[in-house]
Parts: structure tokens; sequence; C-alpha cells
């Protein structure tokens, strides 16, 4: 493709079309690992929250469309009962959370969603029992702060929600955990109590092991031990390959998905709600869900003019002796299922952008869509072709994708565009600033 000068480039975007040019490629580093991709299902619904607080009802839908598109089943309480075999009526299914960080915690109502859609499980005309749901972290204390309900044992139409540090809990000495050449041990809860296991994280980034995700999460699973050395690699592949092989039965766990209502993308794991993706992550393989989590950190992190960040122990955890899933997802996006369908100029062919709204005061969101996993780069460019900022650098995955695109200095009233560069062209759409 051949280069075009900037009185040229400059002559096509004053027409207002969409222009293609070349640009040198970007050296990116990306190794596709695992032997399939897998799915990975993202909903994002606008309605999701307001303000600091989250709408169940919207978040409620969110999780209904998310397990009948992972699991290919339009009844929700079947779409559960596929995930889990074998399971019957009095099956113990445990849901771990993340409530270390009160502030940015799995949410409970997030969780309550989850519960809603288990027991429409039907087992010969009787639907599942609450009870036999546990909902379960390290400490009371902490699963209190974050907003929990400590179970009495006073109802037995209500979900059971205690620590391991819960009195008559505790850990399970008798199933030690051999972990990145260490000893450890499970929660009595994971070993002994559940049937299976649904793992259910937070989006945090954090200090040391770079992202706080489905696999990290287990770290409130067992008792504490000095994991975090190496950036927690490979201590965190090894914990969770250690939970599946050793804990029975082996491959307990079923399901893993990230509440990315909220997330803590700069100064986490303790840090308070930094954004707001207002995002659910759903998939049968815990390395693809924390892939997609990471890249939506890093989406977060770009908006807000934070670097990158990219956690080893996600490469790590794709390879042997631990193969626990790939990096190489089909990422499944759906968009506002709660009643406000985008319209069908908001879901853009591959590589044609598209604004809204447009004209914008101080943000806006891009829509685009991708033909395969690329490089991509979008920058704010002004009217004389100079960058004003980038707005996104990274991979993003093949297929539609929506980016949250806040101001963040001071610029004049008037005409820009902003481009998209990936494979080596470029697409161009125009916007209108007003100050």
């Amino acid at each position: 493709m051949r280069e075009i000068s900037r009185r040229d480039f400059l002559k096509y975007l004053g027409a207002g079309a969409i222009g293609l040019i070349a640009k040198p490629k970007i050296p990116f580093a990306f190794d596709k690992l695992g032997p399939r991709a897998s799915d990975v299902v993202q909903c994002f619904d606008e309605n999701a929250t307001s303000g600091s607080a989250i709408n169940e009802s919207v978040v409620q839908v969110m999780m209904d469309e998310s397990i009948k598109t992972l699991t290919g089943i339009s009844n929700v309480g079947e779409a559960w009962k596929s995930i889990f075999p074998e399971i019957t009526g009095n099956s113990i299914i445990s849901i771990k959370v993340n409530s270390i960080n009160h502030v940015v915690p799995t949410h409970p109502v997030f969780v309550n969603c989850i519960v809603n859609d288990l027991v429409q499980m039907n087992f010969g005309g009787e639907y599942y029992q609450r009870n036999n749901i546990i909902i379960w972290d390290r400490y009371d204390g902490e699963l209190y702060s974050a907003g929990y309900t400590i179970y009495d044992g006073g109802d037995p139409d209500t979900v059971r929600c205690f620590g391991t540090g819960h009195s008559g809990v505790g850990y399970d000495y008798s199933r030690p955990l051999n972990v990145a050449g260490g000893t450890t041990y499970p929660s009595s809860i994971l070993s002994i109590m559940s049937d299976y296991l649904i793992d259910v994280a937070v989006l945090k980034n954090h200090d040391t092991a770079q992202v706080t995700l489905s696999m990290k999460n287990h770290y409130g699973s067992v008792n504490p031990v000095p994991l975090h050395n190496n950036h927690c690699d490979p201590g965190i592949p090894s914990l969770n390959q250690q939970i599946r092989d050793v804990i029975e039965p082996n491959n307990i766990q079923k399901i893993f998905i990230i509440d990315a209502l909220f997330g803590s993308v700069r100064y986490g794991p303790g840090g308070s709600a930094d954004c707001n993706p207002k995002k659910l992550i759903m998939s049968l393989d815990t390395v693809a869900c924390d892939y997609q989590g990471q890249n939506i950190i890093n989406e977060e992190r770009v908006a807000l003019g934070y670097s990158t960040i990219s956690a080893s122990h996600i490469t790590t955890a794709t390879q042997p002796p631990y193969s626990l899933g790939t990096t190489d997802i089909n990422l499944i996006e759906i968009n506002n299922p709660y009643g406000i369908e985008e319209s069908k100029t908001m879901r853009p062919q591959d590589g044609i952008l598209k604004i809204s709204p447009n004209p914008f005061r101080d943000r806006t969101t891009i829509f685009l869509s991708l033909p395969k996993t690329s490089p991509v780069h979008l920058d704010l460019i002004n009217a004389t072709g100079r960058i004003e900022t980038n707005i996104y650098s990274g991979y993003l995955n093949r297929g539609a994708h929506r980016i949250n695109y806040r101001i963040n200095k001071r610029l004049a009233s008037g005409t820009y565009f902003i481009r998209l560069y990936y494979q080596g062209e470029a697409r161009i759409s125009k916007v209108t600033i007003l100050q």
C-alpha cells in the first residue's frame, strides 16, 4: 500500500471520508498459545450501574444471557445444569468470591444473580435449594465488610455464607497441596463440603501479581503461605493445577466468572474503584477468562493514562506441567441485553469505526470490529494531522469492541479525527468536540 503525503491526507480527511493509509508495522510480541480457542462471553450493559449503585434487575439479565450464550441452551436452569455433570438436587455448589478488599469485592448483588439462576435448575419437578449453595472466602469478617450476610443456620431456604475461619470449618490438613515447591492446605469448604465450585473473581490489578482475577482468587482458598515470589509465578499456576488434580472430585471447578461492573486498575489490590466497565466475563477456561480480564484492565488503564500490564503467570498457566487453559480466545460480546439494544449502525463491519455520541464534550464511545486478533492503535488527531492523544495501544481480540474515551487534556472546540491502525492499515472517522 502506498504512502500518501500530509497534503493528500488532509485533503482526504476534509472530504469527510473514511480513509485508508499506510503505516510501518508496529512491533508487538504475541504468542498464540494453546491447542484451540476457548469461548469467553463478555456482557456489557450501560444500565448495569447508576453511580455507585448496581442495578440488580439489569445484571440479572446479563447473567441469564451470558450463561445461555456460553452453553447454547435457551433455558437458564438447563443451561446451568449442563455445566455440572451428574449433578443432583442434593449436590453442593460453592461460590468462591473475593472479599479481601471490601470496597472493590465480588459484589453480593452480582453473586445473588448467579444464585437466582442456580435455583432454576429442576430435578424431577423439584427446584434446586438455596441451602445447597455456599458463598465463601477466607474470613467471616471480610465477607461481612463486603456486604455479605453470614449464615446463622436458622433458615433452611437461605444460601449459606461463611469463611474458612468460621467456627467448625477450617482447613483440610488431610489433603496437602504441593504448590511451587512448598506445602499448603485447602479450605474444608473446597475439599470436603463442595461437589462443584464456581469461581467468581473481581477486576483488579495487583502490585505483585499484576492482576487479581479468577486464578489469583484461589490465594484465598488455602491457608496463608508465601506464594508471592517472582510475581506469583509459578505460584498461581501451581496452586490452580493442584486444585484441579488433587481436590476430589478432580476438576471440581466448572466455570469462571469475573465481576467487572467496577474495578480497581491503578492501585490494586487494595485501591478504591477507579473504573466502571459495567461488564461480566464468563468462561469454562480459567486462563482465557483471566486473559480477557487483563485486556479490560489494560483498556481501563490506558483510558486513565497509565501503561498496560502483562501478568506472566497467565502465560505460564498455559504451559506444562500446568496446562490450565489457553490465551487463544473466541470472544463473544453481548451488548445491552436489558431492552436497550444498540442501533445496527453501532455494530460496525470489520475495521470500520463508529463513534457515539458525536459531537461530544468530554467523553464518547468508540465502536470497532476486527476480523482477527490484532495489535491496535487508536489516536485522536487534530485538523493539521498532529496526534493530540493516544486513546488505546495494545492487542484486541477478533470481534466487536467498544472503547470508552474520556478527554484528559484541554482541547479547543472543532473538528478532530479518530484514527484506527491495525494490521498495517488505518481507518479514519471524523468527530466534533464541543467545549
